[in-house]
């Protein structure tokens, strides 16, 4: 066609012109087709030049020998020019995948940046991912005994063995891969910056696109957004279960606190009253009753100043009011609160007569040695002895109160016996709501101590040891 247009236009231009039409047809062959076809246009292109338009025409010879430049220098040319037009389409072909897949990403990007649940973050990945690299996909996810599951909306056939294998050793596996290439699917694991969050996999319809480093980029550009996705909308819920979790725990504190700022008044008053009856009622059932009247609303009034001190600590913290207090007074004054509550236990006391003072609260500290008597004296059997101990090791002053109880509950951690509301067995005719031991937790930490509980050793029974530090003694006047 270029040589039928050049006889055309010989009628006009001078040879010489001529060839420009033919140099024409060099680039655009390159610009279509590229490198390999453009020199093959640029080789026929001298060709049909010598044979159409070189005297002696319709011939490959030359009369003159000028020409044999000529045609070196035009055969020159059109290579130069249609390698400069490949190139050009290859870098106008690269440009445009670079701006497909970072399109791709920054959808991705947009699209789980507005999901809001864990399903949302699904249902975009499996789309997008299924669109850009033509592929079935799915995914695994842990629970929260982190057992693999496969994801609603997956297509691709999972194996749940690869997928672990994937995220436990952080690594791509399947096929495509050196680790387990039998499989019919690539697995890519999920890692965000705190955890793996799952395995991406794909079944690729056309598995060689992986083989170009631009694709594989990609895949693990968008793993990395699916997981950072993921973990987003994870701590998002845990923020709202947490937030849920303290609206209910501020309610519960202020229904307790209502109630047992009604319940002190008419406790009071029947305290009062059966104390004031007892130096006047006749030996017999009458004075029992008083007693069991006194010993119950006691014990009622030890519920009731617990519940407010759990609520007035969860709500503004605590508040210590220290002081230099010595041991033996502490648990005098303890024991005193206690009063007729352990009648049926003998106490037997191991206070050395140098133990240092205590830097402390008094009414708290007080408060936690009457929570431990108050145990020990509900789950000692009648006439069993409640030892109540104190010795210094190291910087620490350990306060130790044991019983000769049925021990600790096998079934409770140790994190779980002293969490509020926690009882060790849920139905018991003892009484109590499980505060005891919580409340008595927080004010020894608040003290920069520590509580703990053990089983007695030897015998049965169970020890609770508060440790205390012991401070720089104050100088005595």
């Amino acid at each position: 066609a270029a040589a039928l247009l050049a006889q055309a236009l010989l009628q006009v231009f001078d040879p010489a012109n001529v060839v420009m039409l033919f140099l024409l047809v060099v680039v655009l062959s390159a610009l279509r087709w590229g490198r390999g076809p453009g020199a093959w246009a640029a080789l026929l292109s001298v060709l049909l030049f010598d044979f159409c338009f070189v005297p002696p025409r319709n011939s490959f010879g030359v009369n003159d020998t000028q020409y044999i430049f000529t045609f070196c220098l035009m055969l020159g040319v059109a290579l130069v020019c249609g390698q400069l037009m490949a190139r050009l389409r290859h870098e106008a072909r690269v440009a445009a995948e670079r701006e497909r897949r970072a399109g791709a990403l920054a959808r991705l990007a947009r699209d789980l940046s507005g999901a809001l649940t864990q399903a949302q973050v699904v249902q975009t990945a499996l789309t997008t991912v299924s669109g850009v690299f033509d592929a079935r996909t799915g995914l695994l996810l842990p629970d929260a005994q982190e057992q693999l599951h496969v994801a609603p909306g997956s297509e691709a056939a999972i194996d749940a063995s690869v997928g672990r294998w994937s995220m436990e050793h952080s690594q791509m596996a399947g096929r495509g891969t050196d680790t387990l290439a039998a499989s019919d699917a690539l697995y890519v694991p999920l890692m965000a910056p705190v955890r793996a969050r799952g395995v991406l996999v794909l079944q690729l319809r056309t598995p060689e696109r992986l083989r170009v480093p631009e694709e594989r980029r990609l895949l693990d550009a968008c793993a990395s957004q699916i997981a950072l996705a993921l973990e987003r909308v994870h701590f998002v819920e845990v923020a709202q279960q947490t937030q849920v979790a303290m609206e209910g725990e501020r309610m519960r504190n202020t229904l307790l606190s209502s109630v047992s700022h009604d319940l002190r008044t008419p406790l009071t008053s029947i305290l009062g009253a059966a104390q004031a009856g007892l130096p006047h009622a006749p030996p017999g059932p009458a004075q029992d009753m008083l007693l069991q009247i006194r010993n119950q609303a006691q014990a009622l009034q030890q519920l009731v100043d617990n519940l407010l001190a759990m609520a007035r600590l969860q709500q503004d913290g605590v508040h210590l009011q220290r002081a230099w207090i010595p041991v033996d007074e502490l648990v005098g004054s303890a024991l005193r609160q206690l009063g007729g509550r352990l009648a049926d236990h003998p106490v037997q006391l191991q206070l050395p007569a140098d133990l240092p003072l205590l830097w402390i609260d008094a009414a708290m500290m007080e408060r936690v040695l009457v929570n431990l008597l108050d145990n020990a004296s509900k789950y000692t059997p009648v006439g069993t002895a409640v030892r109540v101990t104190a010795q210094v090791e190291r910087d620490q002053l350990l306060l130790r109160v044991q019983d000769s109880g049925p021990g600790l509950p096998a079934h409770l951690a140790p994190e779980q016996l002293f969490a509020p509301f926690s009882r060790g067995h849920a139905e018991s005719s003892i009484s109590g709501i499980g505060l005891g031991l919580a409340l008595a937790q927080r004010i020894v930490q608040a003290h920069g101590g520590h509580l703990d509980a053990a089983a007695s050793e030897p015998g049965p029974g169970a020890v609770f040891s508060v440790a205390l530090p012991v401070l720089p003694q104050p100088a005595l006047d």
